[in-house]
């Protein structure tokens, strides 16, 4: 895979339901084009894999989406159609149509938790126990994040917790930081402290749970010399940067130019070239391990959609069975190669 796909030829590969890989490379590069309608079609790449009910693609789609802040599951094309619709128009694949079900009334309930309107967030939680410790993939906070930013924290938090079936989990995390850690930083010191005392074997400095998140010291090393090797590239790209006079009247030639220019950025572009169009923050996250945040040696795909380094998310597995980035239960133990990003660190890291 030695291009990149336009958004145009992302959708037809989505619609016909082949080269993953490449729809893959294309929207881990341009997460927004998940949903992005160009004008002479009627589905986004999303809407296309949701019909295919393929959710090992979906998930992995979505796991993208935690980079795209305006990212909503739930809206409508200009034919009025959404994600669950679409599913609905395969009802005898009832895995993806449980999944989106299942993802919409997620958002739905931590919706009303971030807007503060408790009753509402309750009353799904008290029919369905086991949200209290799930989010969706592309969601940055657990119902209990949102509890830790509310004024009235350990009252909601008291009333949460009697609902039956499932208890609160207070290992859970949001950018690897604990839930005492988040209630401080919004200057909820109260809360902070009522969990540490309520709960001190989970806030503990010595908490075995802490070393799952921590990278080795070879990833360690590894992930400084992959940062300046992109801090190098960065300012050699900058260098090239040419500041254009103010807007001036185009002569025939120029328009000729500029119409040949865009018609070659329609193109599919080269993984080097790639690289120098796209703020090194973004590729740095792209390189980086869901779960130690150090950059990847070995980057391999779990069952949620998340990127993690193979031994990092092998440690964890054998601990746990579900995701470190959702709590949803790991649907399967498989680990497959991330083949983009080990396309786009080669091309990082090659002399």
């Amino acid at each position: 895979m030695d291009s990149v796909l336009s958004l145009q030829e992302a959708i037809e590969n989505a619609k016909q339901f082949q080269n993953f890989q490449a729809v893959f490379m294309a929207v881990t590069l341009h997460p927004e084009w998940l949903v992005e309608i160009p004008e002479n079609r009627k589905w986004p790449i999303l809407y296309h894999v949701v019909y295919s009910g393929n959710t090992d693609e979906l998930d992995r789609l979505l796991a993208l989406q935690k980079m795209n802040k305006n990212f909503r599951l739930c809206y409508e094309t200009p034919s009025r159609e959404t994600v669950f619709t679409v599913a609905k128009t395969r009802p005898q694949n009832t895995r993806m149509l449980e999944r989106i079900e299942r993802l919409i009334k997620l958002d739905e309930m931590l919706n009303y938790a971030k807007d503060c309107e408790w009753d509402r967030c309750y009353e799904i939680v008290k029919e369905n126990p086991s949200y209290k410790n799930e989010k969706p993939p592309y969601r940055r906070f657990y119902l209990i994040h949102h509890i830790a930013y509310a004024k009235d924290s350990i009252e909601q938090f008291e009333r949460f917790k009697q609902i039956d079936d499932f208890p609160m989990d207070m290992t859970l995390r949001a950018d690897r930081k604990k839930i005492n850690v988040i209630a401080r930083e919004e200057g909820h010191e109260e809360f902070a402290e009522y969990l540490e005392q309520q709960y001190s074997q989970f806030f503990d400095d010595d908490d075995d749970d802490d070393q799952l998140y921590e990278p080795s010291e070879q990833a360690r090393q590894h992930t400084e010399h992959v940062h300046l090797l992109m801090e190098q590239r960065n300012v050699f790209s900058e260098s090239n940067v040419v500041w254009e006079p103010a807007i001036k009247k185009q002569n025939r030639k120029e328009i000729d130019d500029e119409v040949r220019k865009q018609q070659e950025q329609n193109k599919p572009r080269s993984i080097p070239r790639i690289l120098t169009e796209h703020p090194i923050e973004h590729i740095r996250s792209l390189l980086t391990c869901s779960l130690t945040k150090a950059i990847v040696t070995d980057p391999v795909v779990a069952a949620d959609g998340f990127t993690y380094e193979r031994s990092a998310i092998e440690n964890w597995m054998k601990k746990n069975d579900y995701s470190p980035m959702t709590h949803e239960k790991f649907a399967h133990t498989n680990l497959n190669p991330n083949y983009v990003v080990k396309q786009i660190l080669h091309s990082i890291t090659q002399k």
